[in-house]
């Protein structure tokens, strides 16, 4: 017959702590067995009889948990939690904690914890002789515990807990600690338990966007057009130091208009998210929001952000810019022998050169307007629909060839084969689109030299 662990480490002198994340503390000195926190389900190191001394509670001091920002999380936000246990007499000390969703409080875990010193250590439930892997938990796993790794002499353990990712309403947190008095044996010891509610943050305000805050991304120029690429400014979009893309919700063909609950809606139609964070979001606007005055709604699990009314227009063209110097952007395209062209230093890495008069360029862009066949925003594009609506473009004043008028090569990002002008002199140019009446920034260059 195998031993628990309770029974191989009898000479161990800490139970836990125990709060809606439970903490338990023992002497052991490899820390306490899962479930000895007190919380719904679990039981405590005073009523196993592996620390006994006073009744539970019952010794003249208290175990504590010190949250930064009080009695409250904001989703996905991490905290800092410092479990104290105070008893004049006691001479060791340990605990254990778990956390749990109101709903559930026996099962249903609420966040994650993280080791910050190897005072602590983050347990399974149902795992008696391990602590959790660096994986994780496993998906059957219902609960998870941090505790003491051995018996302390410091009365305080500081350890992170994040909450879950979005509002999952109040988190019970339960913690039980031991107060030891370190002769050895499992008699003489006090046990304590704390039970807290955490609740949503009352602060977490719904997000915003500001005045002017909504523009095509590569450039900023004001308004929107169908399958362009745009960016929202603002405010509340995430928790701070959130930073999220589609890379993993690409779902076969199909590009997510929902990530991690955030949502935009353009004239009513679900945009596509590249990207967001606390205070931007990129999106691919809608092919079908028509033109005129247009509504622009952010949603989050805070709620739902005030329209911000905008224009749409059937093209808004800008050119694929990452390059910044000053008050000029500059363009990147890519040459035949597969060279990075623009300006050097200016904050694309991969640039290498500047452009050649009578080469040939790739140049990227964004606005172009509609395409045939119509591409879907919300897919990844097929083939290569060509774009039209004529498109001419100039460096400064002088008309280059390209061939065709451009075409799709993925979402929001057209291509044009552009010919550099054999007669350009060494220098930087604006370089210039014009489509369907609008032209794009003049603020765009791209540098050449011979």
């Amino acid at each position: 017959m195998s031993l628990s662990k309770n029974q191989k480490i009898s000479a161990g002198k800490f139970c836990a702590l125990a709060v809606a994340v439970p903490i338990l503390l023992y002497a052991y000195s490899t820390g306490p067995d899962p479930r000895n926190t007190g919380a719904p389900g679990d039981q405590t190191c005073n009523q196993l009889g592996c620390h006994v001394g006073t009744p539970l509670n019952g010794g003249g001091g208290s175990v504590a948990i010190t949250f930064p920002n009080g009695l409250n999380y904001s989703p996905g936000v991490k905290q800092q939690w410092t479990v104290s246990i105070t008893d004049s007499a006691a001479r060791r000390y340990g605990f254990q904690a778990t956390a749990r969703l109101a709903g559930n409080p026996i099962a249903d875990q609420a966040g994650t914890f993280t080791n910050l010193s190897n005072a602590t250590q983050v347990s399974c439930d149902g795992v008696t002789l391990d602590p959790r892997p660096p994986s994780g938990c496993s998906a059957r796993i219902q609960v998870e515990f941090i505790e003491h790794t051995r018996p302390n002499t410091a009365n305080t353990f500081t350890f992170e807990w994040t909450p879950p990712q979005a509002n999952a309403g109040n988190v019970e947190v339960y913690v039980a600690g031991n107060a030891a008095n370190g002769d050895a044996n499992n008699t003489g010891d006090h046990i304590y338990t704390a039970h807290y509610t955490l609740t949503p943050a009352s602060s977490v305000d719904p997000p915003a966007i500001l005045s002017g805050g909504v523009g095509e991304a590569f450039t900023g120029t004001p308004g929107v057009a169908p399958s362009a690429w745009t960016a929202i400014y603002g405010k509340n979009f995430a928790p701070a130091g959130t930073l999220k893309t589609w890379d993993t919700a690409i779902q076969g063909i199909t590009l997510p208009t929902t990530l991690d609950g955030l949502s935009v809606a353009i004239n009513g139609k679900p945009a596509t998210i590249y990207f967001f964070n606390d205070s931007q979001i990129n999106v691919l606007a809608p092919n079908d929001i028509g033109a005129g005055p247009v509504q622009v709604v952010v949603t989050n699990s805070s709620g739902s952000s005030d329209p911000l009314t905008i224009q749409a227009a059937a093209v808004n063209p800008a050119f694929y810019t990452l390059g910044r110097d000053g008050s000029k952007l500059y363009v990147t395209a890519v040459a035949l022998d597969g060279a990075y062209v623009g300006k050097v230093g200016a904050g694309d890495p991969r640039v290498t050169r500047a452009a050649k008069p009578g080469e040939v360029l790739l140049i990227f862009g964004t606005g172009f307007g509609a395409t045939n066949p119509v591409a879907p925003t919300n897919q990844i594009v097929s083939g290569a629909p060509a774009i039209t609506t004529p498109v001419r473009i100039r460096f400064g004043e002088t008309v280059a060839t390209f061939a065709g008028t451009g075409n799709l090569v993925a979402a929001g990002l057209y291509q044009f084969n552009v010919t550099v002008p054999d007669t350009l002199a060494d220098g930087e140019y604006p370089l210039i689109a014009e489509t369907g009446g609008v032209t794009s920034s003049a603020n765009v260059y791209i540098p050449i030299k011979r």
